[in-house]
């Protein structure tokens, strides 16, 4: 082997040396920098393949493997020869294929990765490798890998607020039923993760923790059980679902809930259009601020008050102040914005929102995409764990085979 080695070193050596000769052109630099760079891809597929050994001569001793330098061959029985999900590609290699393709589309993964790397992978095996992996993540004891103080765990204190923030949002699938599904995607995270003033009206969070599921309202809760513990002190800032606060109440009743301001407002605009006539909507606008100034001056019953006693002579009317003055009534003990103020509570659910955008959408939601729905959770599950930076527990899964094999 290291006569071989002797060989590669000095031919690399060589190449290098006729590499350093002057080129007399204007892109001088963009061409030495490629060739260099091919040139080191090349010495180190030749050194590895070296250091696999001597290669069998017999088909059913030996493996071919695509690395991240290219392919290489090993005797079965190598160490090296681990392939990780059977798709005889390299552990390192698939969790750089999981990591593009969690991010572009599969064909456009294939072409990066070509591309930037100068491995050629087809997007069909980007693809299996993903589904394989996010599959893998679904199957993960979450509850079991927290009490192993595994890095996946929220990082909860007695003595800290954690907000969470549940939504949905919806992808195309192939179902035959209903072509749109629902995810539904909580977010959570500590105040000292939100960076405020970015730039103008806008801030920033660094760290998040998601869960995701496609499917029921049951089973999404049972994933949030296991990395939110009920004990855990927490601050749900949500919209108006019913769903999602019999679940919160009957989980997490210590809680504080806060209904999402802007879709409180929503609802008092949504009426306001209906009571004012046309020509007077910017008396409703006005309307609808006395009614928000009521709220940050913990006045809820005033507001209530005030709500109860307009009068309308339209049967529309009188049906839709029902229905809002029901809403707010509902949700009485979640409004009073002006004490969540006083306590520095966010009363908007602004990060779930982009949240929805950025960890499903950007990657579920593009044009023509339809996923099945054992597919699309798979993706999901993969999408969570980038954007949760929980790495290392996907690292775990791709290696582990190595370690059992």
């Amino acid at each position: 082997m290291r006569t071989k080695l002797a060989e590669i070193f000095a031919i690399f050596a060589q190449e290098l040396e006729d590499l350093s000769n002057p080129m007399d052109t204007e892109s001088m630099s963009y061409q030495f920098e490629a060739s260099l760079t091919d040139r080191l891809r090349h010495f180190g597929q030749s050194v590895f393949q070296t250091l696999a050994g001597d290669i069998p001569k017999s088909k059913n001793d030996r493996i071919t493997i695509l690395t991240s330098l290219g392919y290489v061959c090993f005797p079965k029985k190598h160490p090296l020869a681990a392939t990780p999900g059977g798709f005889k590609i390299s552990a390192y290699l698939q969790e750089h294929l999981c990591r593009v393709g969690t991010k572009l589309t599969f064909a456009e993964a294939s072409e990066e990765v070509t591309k930037l790397m100068g491995v050629e992978v087809n997007a069909k095996k980007i693809e299996r490798t993903c589904h394989h992996y996010g599959e893998q993540l679904e199957q993960v004891d979450w509850k079991e890998a927290i009490n192993e103080s595994i890095e996946l765990s929220i990082p909860l204190k007695d003595d800290d607020l954690t907000y969470a923030m549940i939504d949905g949002s919806m992808i195309l699938t192939r179902e035959e039923d209903s072509q749109w599904k629902e995810v539904k995607l909580c977010r959570t995270f500590h105040p000292g993760d939100r960076v405020e003033d970015v730039s103008k009206d806008r801030n920033y969070i660094g760290h998040s923790n998601y869960v995701a599921h496609l499917g029921g309202h049951d089973e999404f809760f049972d994933k949030v059980l296991d990395v939110l513990p009920p004990r855990s002190p927490l601050v749900f800032v949500c919209d108006g679902a019913k769903w999602i606060w019999k679940m919160v109440d009957e989980y997490y009743p210590n809680s504080k809930q806060i209904l999402d301001l802007f879709h409180c407002k929503g609802h008092l605009y949504d009426f306001a259009k209906i009571y004012y006539p046309k020509d007077e909507q910017q008396q409703a606008s006005k309307w609808v601020e006395s009614c928000i100034d009521l709220l940050m001056n913990k006045k809820v019953n005033e507001l209530l008050t005030t709500i109860s006693e307009l009068s309308g002579s339209k049967k529309q009317v009188e049906t839709e102040k029902q229905k809002l003055l029901t809403y707010l009534q509902n949700n009485q003990t979640r409004i009073n914005y002006g004490l969540y103020k006083e306590q520095g509570l966010l009363c908007g659910s602004g990060a779930i929102e982009s949240a929805n955008r950025d960890v499903i959408q950007k990657r579920m939601k593009q044009s023509g995409q339809r996923w099945t729905l054992k597919g699309a959770q798979q993706m999901i599950n993969l999408r969570v764990c980038y954007k949760s930076g929980h790495h290392k527990k996907l690292h775990e899964l791709i290696t582990q085979y190595q370690k059992t094999a």
